[in-house]
């Protein structure tokens, strides 16, 4: 609105207040906080791209190690690394994900293992707090299960300092899944039948890591999982990637 100043006849204008602009004001700002919080300005990473990069046969800056866990369904399970030997670079990642293993098996809720305790009586749980109607790991929510494990690695972000890029592929099911020749047999001779029958279930972990050119805790981490059970979604896993930061 126009209005006269009565004492030099100059027109002045009056501003008039609406609590709609504070309203869209603060819409907008919210808007954009949203934005920022749901879509941060990083890079959009293609997973697929990123797998076939981690699993380059060719690049020697990649480190890879493979480990298998044989479980008996309760709190047991034995550990037998397969393939390559823990790097700098790929040793924190196998203890993060040993110690995650043995918290889910031998733990009940809210109760953690200490690994390094060397009294065995301090291991001991009540069984009646481990078994249940549900086997850990093989008959769990593969998103639920993804997001725990990727959260022990957030956790634990100080034990991956020097790494850049993480890859990681489970693998779990029972024994006869394991490993199969082309015409859908078990790869299982006789001497093992023995041992499989204590240990009917496994967990296959590999590890792929870069480390960063300066050898210095990185900003941020790509780590990608890939969860794959026999079971519930053979041949077609699960994938999670994170920026850890």
């Amino acid at each position: 609105m126009v209005t006269k100043d009565k004492t030099n006849n100059m027109p002045t204008i009056k501003h008039y207040y609406d609590s709609e602009d504070d309203d869209e004001t603060l819409a907008t700002a919210i808007d954009d906080l949203s934005s920022l919080i749901l879509y941060p300005s990083q890079p959009l990473i293609d997973t697929e791209l990123f797998q076939d990069q981690m699993q380059d046969p060719n690049n020697a800056h990649i480190s890879q190690c493979q480990n298998t866990y044989f479980m008996d369904g309760g709190v047991r399970f034995i550990s037998l690394p397969t393939l390559g030997s823990n790097t700098k670079a790929t040793s924190p990642i196998s203890r993060i994900f040993e110690e995650w293993l043995a918290n889910k098996l031998y733990s009940h809720p809210n109760k953690m293992v200490n690994l390094t305790n060397d009294d065995d009586d301090a291991m001991m749980i009540d069984q009646d707090d481990i078994y249940n109607d549900q086997l850990p790991i093989l008959e769990e929510n593969l998103e639920l299960l993804s997001e725990d494990i990727i959260n022990i690695f957030k956790s634990r972000k100080r034990a991956l300092k020097g790494l850049s890029n993480i890859l990681i592929k489970i693998r779990t099911g029972h024994v006869y899944t394991y490993h199969q020749l082309e015409n859908g047999q078990p790869l299982i001779t006789e001497d093992m039948e023995d041992f499989f029958q204590q240990f009917p279930l496994f967990v296959e972990i590999l590890t792929f890591a870069t480390q960063d050119d300066n050898n210095e805790e990185t900003d941020n981490i790509n780590f990608l999982l890939v969860v794959e059970n026999t079971t519930l979604n053979p041949g077609d896993p699960y994938k999670l990637m994170e920026n850890i930061h």
